[in-house]
């Protein structure tokens, strides 16, 4: 132990002694260690802290899918939910639950609350208690009995102020009583932090004698057994969905043959994830890679100084210290610069993920945090030893030599270090430069990407529209036709429609369709996006007309608008006005009377997979819509007049979610966004550091050869002359290190070929600019240490020997 203390006031000594060289490498590893700590506190909150639930790992998600109509996940109908409930000897329980809202009456004034319905299971399966009162069971589902609420804790706090006499109590959802039976913990969330309340998810007849793949907006979660796991639950999916099929008719087996329909399970964690893990992993790649720049850098640092001592080592070998107290010396040495590299690596990670949080990366369905914990400390701890490990293995491998007096004799006069030295150093410059460019290579192929992303058409124009969500439990046709009338006479009102499913922001469910007495064309897609719109949606978001015409006042007959996509699927080469399609096993025949130009319905970066139709919302409007509002001003200028207008039309119905389409679609990119400004930086650390290590080596290498320098300016040759012999080396080490990191780009570039957009994995022009911008930085950084030889005055410098 004191020889371990000795050695710990020596490295301290010796760093003191060279504030420059242990500031520059303290700040280097602070950069690498906190951008690390950052993003795995990132992927700690998301991917390995638990949820807010008892024994969380035994929550799963089952969805149906149909993967031969791109339908990897969608909702579960009641009748599968059923036979779930029913055959799934590996779940513990299962519930089926629906997100929507109400209109909670407050005082006299109406506002919409987010809610879920839910069946009775739900509350065992994620195994939580009421604060207060008794959630609702199994005689609620049914119809008659279903007229009560559990409250979130907040929602309690704002009616009724936690006053504990709430249970019992009544409140009005759309005017009608709900009693009050129960609260929730302060801290409870499902499905996120936004529900205030949760009532009985009641099924009507009909619901249970519709087909198994209507009816899929609503969710299934369940919990696995003890010892079950999630294989095991996919496996007996399977087994059911067999079964399913078997008992069908013959229209439903053609169903499952022709789109792959299955039911499927996946971790509820990967359910709320979505495809935000593999961002998550691609971020973490991308640090490691620019804590492995930091670890070259600082080994490059650390090997200068320990070729610096040379004379003091081989004095204290020959005094009798062994191999091993010197090499135990210099890892003391690491870990005297690692430790503090490390704090302060811990404190710019705090740092850098408010930054990450702020610019659109962080948590924002309430059930993960992201607070650093004991995970975070033990990664940063295990960060420090293994850089501590390897920015002194290459110094311990040149004190592992067996003639340490040789290693004397190899720093010549300079006592710096001989050719091996210089060659040692120049590898570990070309493998930043090389590292560099994988960095700069993945980072110019997301940027490249999410240029094409922002410029990409989406089908309609966003400019000046803003929309909202209406919720009226009782609305039908005419109450939308009055209300449009009175919003389109609104003062800066160009145009208006109303719309069950925002692009982007609100997605279509899909809902089968055939087109009696017609083959389509290609793959057959028994799936369509189903949207009900009214006659002035289409001019208000600017969606093209190509063919025929859209609704208009007074249509009574069944008819339909249909995109270009599923017009060129089933009528590649004739019109498809006139013809007719049929919806699910409704015999109703709807005449096609219009073409209008696709729309990417769910986001930019997923070219719609399936064809859309519209139906008229004069005849097939119910429930909540949505308002799309063309305007001549600031959009968000008529939040309050359209919410007069609501208030004005309807007592029970509210207004809520505005957004204009032009936020709809910046939000919709707003994690490939922070992706891409993350990296960016990234890549500029990167840069500085290849740039820092060139001039580091060179800067070495000006050193070492000082007499030479002067030899040859005493023979006759120019400054220009040694500038130029000095810049050689750094073009040299450049050349190596591209063809290598080069080649290293374009394998990270198919690792994140998932989150590339119309950009190919290699992509020469992004290539390009990687080898632009590593040559200037290069040649800036060779051009001070040639600058310096060039001006040495010959005289003095053969006096350097």
């Amino acid at each position: 132990m004191n020889g371990f203390l000795h050695d710990v006031r020596f490295g301290l000594r010796q760093l003191a002694a060279k504030p420059g060289f242990a500031a520059a490498a303290i700040v280097t590893l602070a950069l690498g260690i906190g951008a690390n700590t950052a993003v795995f506190s990132v992927l700690n909150g998301y991917l390995l802290k638990p949820l807010p639930y008892p024994q969380s790992q035994q929550l799963i998600a089952i969805n149906e899918s149909f993967p031969n109509a791109h339908q990897p996940y969608v909702g579960v109908s009641a009748m599968n939910y059923l036979d779930i409930k029913k055959d799934a000897t590996v779940l513990a329980d299962a519930a089926l639950y629906k997100e929507t809202a109400f209109n909670l009456t407050i005082n006299g004034q109406t506002e919409l609350v987010p809610a879920v319905r839910a069946r009775a299971d739900l509350f065992d399966v994620l195994r939580v208690k009421p604060y207060l009162g008794q959630v609702f069971g199994d005689l609620n589902d049914q119809g008659g009995r279903d007229h009560v609420a559990v409250l979130s804790y907040g929602l309690w706090q704002t009616v009724f102020g936690g006053n504990r006499d709430a249970i019992g109590r009544t409140i009005k959802l759309y005017g009608e009583p709900y009693r009050v039976i129960a609260v929730m913990p302060r801290h409870f969330a499902f499905p996120d932090s936004s529900v205030g309340l949760w009532v009985p998810f009641h099924f009507p007849p009909q619901l249970l004698h519709k087909c198994r793949t209507c009816e899929h907006n609503q969710q299934l979660i369940a919990r696995l057994k003890p010892g079950a796991d999630l294989n095991a639950a996919r496996a007996q999916l399977h087994q059911i969905t067999s079964r399913i099929v078997a008992a069908e008719p013959a229209w439903f087996n053609r169903m499952v043959q022709k789109t792959g329909w299955h039911l499927r399970a996946r971790s509820y964690r990967g359910k709320l994830l979505g495809d935000r893990a593999t961002l998550l992993f691609i971020l973490q790649g991308f640090v490691l890679l620019l804590l492995l720049m930091t670890c070259v850098n600082v080994a490059n640092l650390l090997l200068a100084r320990i070729l610096g001592r040379t004379h003091e080592i081989a004095m204290r070998a020959a005094l009798g210290a062994s191999l091993m107290r010197l090499v135990r010396q210099v890892f003391v040495e690491a870990f005297c610069l690692t430790i503090p590299g490390g704090l302060a690596g811990v404190a710019l990670g705090w740092l850098g993920l408010s930054f990450i949080q702020n610019i659109g990366f962080g948590a924002r369905l309430g059930l993960f945090t992201l607070t650093p914990d004991w995970r975070v400390g033990l990664f940063a701890l295990i960060v420090v030893v293994l850089v501590a490990v390897i920015i002194s293995a290459l110094p311990i491998r040149q004190l592992s030599r067996r003639d340490l007096q040789g290693l004397l004799q190899e720093g010549g006069r300079s006592i710096r270090g001989g050719r091996g030295a210089r060659r040692i150093r120049g590898a570990l410059v070309v493998a930043e430069i090389a590292l560099a460019a994988a960095l700069l290579g993945g980072t110019g192929l997301l940027v490249n990407s999410f240029l094409r992303l922002q410029s990409a058409d989406p089908g309609f124009d966003a400019a000046r529209v803003l929309t909202a969500e209406i919720v009226n439990a009782n609305a039908r046709d005419q109450y939308y036709d009055e209300l449009l009338r009175r919003v389109r006479a609104l003062p800066g009102v160009e145009s208006a429609g109303v719309v069950n499913a925002v692009p982007i922001e609100w997605p279509p469910l899909g809902n089968a369709y055939t087109v009696p007495g017609e083959s389509p064309m290609g793959p057959h897609k028994p799936l369509g996006n189903m949207v009900i719109a009214s006659e002035g949606y289409f001019g208000t978001l600017g969606i093209p007309l190509l063919r025929g015409r859209v609704f208009a006042p007074g249509d009574s007959r069944p008819m339909v608008v249909v995109d270009k996509k599923l017009a060129d699927q089933w009528f590649p080469d004739s019109s498809p006005i006139g013809h007719q399609i049929t919806l699910g096993g409704d015999p109703t025949r709807y005449t096609i009377i219009g073409e209008v130009g696709t729309v990417y319905a769910t986001s930019l970066d997923s070219p719609p997979q399936r064809g859309t139709y519209y139906l008229n919302a004069a005849q097939n409007a119910f429930g909540d819509m949505h308002l799309v509002v063309k305007t001549s001003m600031p959009p968000y200028r008529l939040v309050k007049p359209l919410k007069q207008v609501v208030r004005d039309l309807s007592p029970n119905a509210s207004i809520s979610h505005f957004i204009s389409m032009a936020d709809v679609l910046a939000q919709s990119l707003t994690e490939r966004e922070a992706l891409m400004m993350l990296v960016l930086v990234f890549a500029c650390i990167g840069l500085a550091l290849a740039a820092v290590g060139v001039y580091g080596v060179l800067n070495y290498v000006v050193n070492q050869r000082v007499t030479e320098c002067g030899v040859r300016l005493a023979l006759g040759a120019l400054p220009a002359d040694l500038l130029w012999l000095i810049i050689r080396d750094g073009l040299r080490m450049l050349a190596i290190g591209l063809c290598i990191g080069l080649g290293l780009a374009v394998v990270l570039g198919y690792a994140i070929s998932s989150q590339l957009f119309n950009v190919a994995p290699f992509d020469p022009l992004t290539l390009a600019g990687v080898v632009v911008a590593l040559s200037i930085i290069t040649i800036a950084a060779c051009y001070l240490p040639a600058r310096r030889a060039s001006k040495l005055d010959p005289s003095v410098a053969m006096l350097e020997q």
